[in-house]
């Protein structure tokens, strides 16, 4: 008899799993998923059990010396094993991930009573949410909760499943919405998604190259000015009206605009060009994305300042973007959603202002269709950084060469510079386009792949971005 294992220590760049015999003395207690001691060159390691076989490999084995404990329950293996295929991650990553204790969760009760799931998309979301929910014996978290080891589990729901933040940011780089719905399958349990799909608003589109022409060169234009005017006079009226019937905090701000700013760099240059023109600091409030992550916000007029940060991004999910943020700005706003733009003339923007998607998803749908990009396809991105951007294009010259004589099925990028920089480091990406991953027991050339990136690239499946 021999075991795979997976060896909780540096890993040979090109194997992923270690052949170990297993011995007569410890034939009838080993089982897949067990922790056990194993030599490892030198030293003696320890390590997972993944699989076992009666087929003997063509090369030397030696043998496994002690089972030491339980390991991973026989559910979590076959959720790691399914995780390692789809995000053609290494097992032990995807074994590890699934280790308790990790993210925000709030439970009702011991965990041997929790039989409900639910899952936000936001960490800061988990104790607000926990407030208002009156279900016994349910527990609330956060992606990592997905794992969250539940032995009378029944349901999972997945609130907002649609959101990006369910995509985890280190390996093996997961969908919490997909894992989720993978251990339910596994666990023969019951999964309800719940998406968020807010009515969108007809929104107001500013034409910032009019505002040039009129010589403002600002992203403070006039109509955000004039909000701006019309919100601090709804404010002081609010005021008159008496603290009795304003009582709630959320009530308290529905006289004010947001200005929403994608960009951290822009916030701060908007937030100057407000206070030269004398704009009343009680009469908007500056947001990021983490406006999203707030429960109760509300305001009369939200005014999204730099749109064009995303329409003029090289993404193809550039679009989904901005409808998903108007989405949510729709959500928050009881008036009216302004949108600042230097090109009115895209299509994109009549849908806007007209509040009907129907014609942007005929496009976008056509679009991904034609160019061969998600759901028509998998996309994966290869990072990888170094001190120097002389490392990086080496090791991406090196790889390049290496995927080119791979598969025919596979189109590869030249490598590129990321889009993000961080200081004091240099990033080059590989994106590469495969065909949809089959149903079980097919061969995918994903794996084909998955045996070729170096442990030192970072690797992920339908990234939320090529850049």
């Amino acid at each position: 008899m021999f075991a795979e294992v997976v060896v909780d220590s540096y890993q040979d760049p090109t194997k992923r799993l270690f052949t170990y015999q297993v011995p007569e003395n410890l034939v009838n207690s080993v089982k897949e998923g067990k922790k056990v001691v194993a030599p490892f060159g030198k030293r003696v390691i320890e390590g997972y059990i993944w699989s076992i076989t009666s087929k003997r490999p063509p090369f030397p084995t030696k043998p496994i010396q002690a089972i030491k404990g339980p390991g991973f329950s026989q559910t979590q293996l076959k959720l790691a094993k399914w995780m390692s295929e789809r995000y053609l991650a290494s097992p032990l990553d995807c074994l590890k991930c699934q280790i308790g204790g990790k993210g925000e969760k709030f439970s009702s009760g011991p965990s041997e009573r929790i039989t409900t799931l639910i899952l936000v998309p936001y960490a800061s979301q988990v104790r607000l949410r926990a407030a208002t929910n009156n279900q016994k014996n349910t527990l609330i978290g956060s992606r990592s909760a997905v794992f969250a080891p539940l032995p009378n589990l029944q349901k999972i729901v997945v609130e907002e499943p649609e959101n990006w933040n369910y995509k985890d940011e280190r390996t093996p780089y997961y969908h919490a919405a997909e894992v989720a719905e993978k251990r339910a399958e596994i666990e023969n349990l019951q999964v309800e998604l719940r998406p968020q799909n807010p009515k969108i608003k007809p929104c107001r589109v500013i034409d910032l190259g009019r505002e040039k022409l009129a010589g403002n060169f600002t992203l403070v234009s006039q109509p955000l000015e004039d909000t701006l005017l019309r919100s601090k006079i709804t404010t002081e009226e609010a005021k008159l009206i008496g603290s009795t019937k304003l009582s709630r905090p959320t009530e308290r701000s529905k006289g004010s605009t947001i200005v929403y700013v994608n960009s951290r760099e822009l916030r701060e240059k908007i937030e100057e060009e407000l206070q030269k023109i004398g704009a009343d600091k009680n009469s908007y409030e500056i947001a990021g994305p983490e406006l999203f992550s707030a429960l109760g916000k509300e305001a009369h007029y939200t005014v999204w300042a730099d749109v064009d940060t995303l329409l003029n991004l090289p993404d193809f999910r550039a679009h989904e973007k901005i409808v998903w943020t108007v989405k949510k700005l729709s959500q928050i706003t009881l008036e009216q959603v302004l949108l600042q733009t230097s090109f009115p003339q895209n299509p994109l923007f009549a849908d806007l202002a007209a509040g009907n998607l129907e014609e942007f998803h005929r496009r976008e749908q056509e679009n991904r269709q034609e160019l061969g990009y998600p759901p028509f396809t998998t996309l994966v991105k290869l990072t990888f950084s170094a001190k120097n951007s002389a490392k990086a294009n080496l090791e991406a010259e090196k790889l390049s060469e290496k995927l080119k004589n791979l598969d025919s099925q596979l189109t590869i990028s030249p490598p590129y510079e990321s889009y993000s920089k961080i200081p004091g480091k240099a990033q080059i990406n590989i994106a590469i386009k495969l065909a949809l991953q089959p149903k079980a027991g097919r061969p995918w050339v994903g794996a084909k792949l998955a045996k070729v990136v170096p442990p030192d690239w970072k690797v992920e499946v339908d990234p939320e971005s090529l850049l």
